[in-house]
Order: structure tokens, then sequence, then C-alpha cells
């Protein structure tokens, strides 16, 4: 009788191997390294020992892929021949694999040509995109990695003519079957690269147009266990084609994992996207759509990690979080999401079609544009001065909650003189349109005795008058934080006249508050 087989990553002991980055590596590639500083002759690009792979072969085990960055191979195996792999003297480890991928995006719906037009236009304008267009940055001589589930009529699509027709898709695979096509598979990928760099008539959908392109397949939804490996593949592809920027829309959530482990080092996911980061790639990541789903809620992995730019979605008419785009902080209670971007965009469909698409997904595809300007704009830094450039751009910035993170990044961030910050005083009472769903802190009844209900009084400027003149985004925005930063609870208002805020958290160190540009920090001190 047959034995069961399962996954494994097959994890060795050492290399043994030497290395030519001159002949492995696009020239983008060696470019991007020495910018960041990176070693061009590192052991973790060394490729795995073809001798450990082949005594692995002659166990009856099924090599499915070695990776030269983890130096191990993920193989299918049963438990006869795993036991006798861990006796291999070159076997440092041999873990069992069990994995669910999500793909962060929820329903289509179809719209006229008039309510298409203002969307698209609105995706934009939200994070005030045109002005990158009108300076002659369109993401041009930038190369971005995409990671979907498919890409069928991207070949063909009228979005992507453009793009086509220099040439500037440079390299596809489908890494689900091993072979160099991917124009086929989930539509999902057709919508996200539509949102970086495609075109609606003259409109654009992203802010990349003048990209350069690199699209893998990493997800096929009958393949639960495989779809890791996958995006380990296709990340050390895209460093080695000289990627610049990877996309990912792609989520491991339960049942593999809990919320507790979505700490940004537990899954094979997160540990390969900080070393792609650590390779010079910004990598940018939907932070999910669990935001409605009680039992999970927060954000998924890799978009737990560290290095990542995780994106939130916010309503493009109000700018506050869409009800579906996944709550921070990570399992250890770090910022996420970083930024957000329009949760609802209008995207490619179907051969020749265009849809109004609902999800993070989306927001992410965004942003990747965005970044792109950035690079365009200021070649040469870093992957995370990247990071950190996009994140300062944003609107809340230097506030942030586990809603928002810093905001939407903003294009005119990077054309107007820089300004000493505005700030603000004292009150009106508010209106909550939205409140922290997460109780940060377990308090016992003694903790809530001790508990000293302190009040913040704010003056707004004077040019603010009353609800008659508010307008979207016009929001007031507080959050308060503990002693090691980690935010205890945040809101958003719509202010009217006068108000205070009670504050009685027993960890509340400090309070900052954001209004129209105008921003408060407060280091609370019992009297």
């Amino acid at each position: 009788m047959a034995q069961p087989k399962n996954r494994y990553w097959v994890e060795f002991a050492y290399k043994g191997t030497s290395f030519d980055p001159f002949t492995y590596f696009d020239s983008k590639a060696i470019e991007r390294r020495i910018n960041n500083n990176v070693p061009l002759c590192d052991s973790s690009d060394f490729p795995v020992n073809e001798v450990f792979l082949e005594h692995l072969t002659s166990s009856n085990a099924e090599v499915i892929y070695a990776s030269r960055w983890l130096n191990a191979a993920y193989i299918i195996a049963d438990d006869v021949t795993i036991d006798q792999i861990r006796e291999f003297n070159f076997v440092k480890s041999a873990k069992k694999v069990e994995s669910q991928l999500v793909i962060s995006s929820l329903y289509t719906e179809a719209l006229d040509d008039q309510n298409l037009q203002e969307l698209a236009e609105r995706q934009i304008t939200l994070m005030k995109g045109q002005l990158f267009a009108e300076k002659g940055i369109t993401g041009k001589g930038v190369r971005i990695a995409i990671f979907d589930g498919g890409f069928p009529n991207v070949d063909r699509h009228p979005a992507f003519e453009h793009i086509r027709s220099q040439n500037r898709i440079l390299a596809t695979f489908d890494f689900t079957k091993n072979k160099q096509h991917a124009y086929r598979g989930n539509s999902h990928g057709l919508s996200t690269f539509s949102n970086i760099g495609g075109k609606f008539g003259k409109l654009f959908l992203g802010l990349a147009p003048d990209a350069e392109y690199l699209l893998a397949i990493t997800e096929v939804n009958r393949e639960i266990f495989k779809e890791e490996v996958w995006w380990v593949a296709a990340a050390e592809w895209a460093d080695q084609m000289g990627a610049q920027i990877i996309n990912s829309s792609l989520g491991y959530t339960e049942p593999r994992y809990t919320p507790q482990q979505m700490n940004g080092r537990h899954t094979m996911v997160s540990k390969v996207a900080n070393m792609a980061v650590a390779k010079g790639i910004l990598v940018i990541n939907s932070a999910g759509n669990e935001g409605d789903d009680f039992n999970w809620q927060i954000i998924g992995s890799p978009a737990d990690a560290d290095s990542v730019l995780s994106v939130g979605g916010v309503n493009p008419y109000t700018g506050l979080k869409i009800d579906f785009s996944s709550f921070g902080p990570t399992a250890e209670r770090k910022l996420k999401p970083n930024v957000a971007a329009s949760g609802t965009t209008v995207a490619a469909k179907g051969a020749d079609g265009y849809r109004r698409v609902n999800g993070t997904s989306f927001s992410a595809p965004l942003i990747t544009g965005f970044a792109a300007c950035v690079m365009q704009l200021y070649p040469g830094l870093k992957a995370m001065e990247y990071f950190d450039k996009i994140q300062q751009s944003a609107h809340l910035y230097p506030y942030f909650d586990y809603a928002h993170g810093y905001g939407v990044p903003q294009a005119d961030f990077f054309y107007t003189e820089k300004k000493e910050s505005k700030t603000f005083s004292a009150a009106f009472v508010p209106t909550s349109i939205l409140k922290s769903v997460h109780s940060f802190e377990k308090k016992n009844n003694q903790e809530e005795e001790k508990s000293i209900t302190r009040e913040i009084k704010i003056a707004l400027p004077k040019e603010h008058s009353t609800t008659s003149s508010f307008k979207a985004f016009d929001y007031f925005y507080y959050h308060i934080a503990n002693a090691k930063n980690e935010l205890v609870d945040y809101e958003v208002l719509i202010p009217v006249k006068e108000f205070t805020i009670p504050i009685s958290h027993p960890d509340a160190v400090i309070f900052r508050a954001f209004y129209q540009g105008y921003f408060i920090e407060l280091i609370l001190k019992n009297e």
C-alpha cells in the first residue's frame, strides 16, 4: 500500500558551490545591487548544490524547487523517505508545509462609461497623481515584477497596447506550470496590471504607463499547498531579471497560520520578501480584505513583514478606510498598513472591457505606479529610502493609525517646498465616524479602578467654522499611544464646534491628532 506523501522544505547545512554574478544577473540587477550596497557575490545567491538534489531524488523524493536564498529544496516525500533524508549529513532540517493563499480582491461591477471615467480619474487624483504625468514622470525605465494568478488577454487588451507596442513586457513566467507563458489563468493579474500601467482610452488607470514589466503566475486555486514556494521562486527570478519593484496582491492567512503568527518573520513568504528588500527591491503588498472578518481581521503575510510596504484601501470619495480593508497592526503591534490608496478602481476585464473592481489588490498596484514615479524622480536611492519617501508623502504624515497607516501618498509632496508642521490647541462636540475595533490591552478590575480619566481640549484653527462648511477629508484624526509608541486607541471624528477627548486608558502616554494639515503631539502626564 502506497504511503501518503507530504510537502517539505529541506534546508541544507552548507552550499559548497561557486557563483559568477555577471553571467547570472541581468545588468539592471547588478546596477540595483550597487545602488543598494548589496554584495555582487553574496553566498545567498550561490546555487544549491546539485549533488544534494541528486541525493534527494535518488531517495524517491520529488524536488519541486531549489531556492538559492533559503539554501533549501521544496520536495514531496512519504514518511519513510523524509526520515531517510533527515539523516543525510548535509541536511540541516526538513519541515512539513501547509498553506492557504488568499487573493486580495472582492467583486466587480459594470458601470456606464461616464461613471467609469469619473472613478478612473478619482483613483489617480486621490494621490494627486496627475502631477507626475504633467511633469513627464511616468515610471519610465523602472522595472516592475507583478506576482498574480494569471494574465489572460494582456497580450491583446487595449489597456496595454502602449506597453506591448514598445516591447516593455520583458519576460513572463508561469511558476505553476514551469514554463515561459503567463497570458492565461486567473484574470486577476490582468486587472492589477492595469492599475499600475494600463490606460482607459486616454486616461491613466495607473501611474506607470512607461515602466518595464515582468509578469509571474504564482497561484492557482486548486493547489493550496504550493503557492508559497511559487512566490519564493518568483522573487528569486525577479531579482535575477533586475526588478526594482515587486507588486504582490496575494496574502497567506488561515488555515495554516493564526493571527498571532502575523509578526513579519514567521511565514516563508515574509522571510523571502524581507530578503528581496535586502537585495534592493521595493516590495509592495496589499494589506488584505479581512476588515469585516472578525475571526481574523488583521493583515496577512507577507504584508506583515517589516520591510514590505503594506497598502490598505480607502473609499475614493471620503478618504476613509473602506470596510473590507484589513486592519493593522502586526501580531507584535508594529505599524501596518503603511499607506493606503483607493480600494475601488476601474480596471481592465475580459478581452477588451473595463469594470469597477473592489479590493486592496487594486490599492497596492496604484501605490506601485506611484513608487515607480518616485524612482524615476529620484534614481539611485536604496529600496528603504523609497519606502520612507512614500510614507512621508502620505496625506496624514506624521500621524498614523492602524486603519489608514500614514494615509494616501500625495504627488505634490515632491513638488512643493517643505514647511514646518502647522499645529493647533483646543475644542468642539465631535461625531465619531471610525473607531478602533481592537482591544489592544486586557485590563483587570484593579487596573480599571486605578485608571485616571483625563481630558484633552482641542482648539481648532480659526478658519474652521461649522459643519455647514464640512467637506470630504475634513476629518479630525487622533490616536493614543503607550510608552512603546503602540496605539491603544484611535478614532476619526467629524468636527462640529468644541469638544474634549477623555483619556482613561491606564497606558496612555502620547496623544497625537491631525486635522487639515495641522498636527499636534502631547505627552500625557497625571497631575
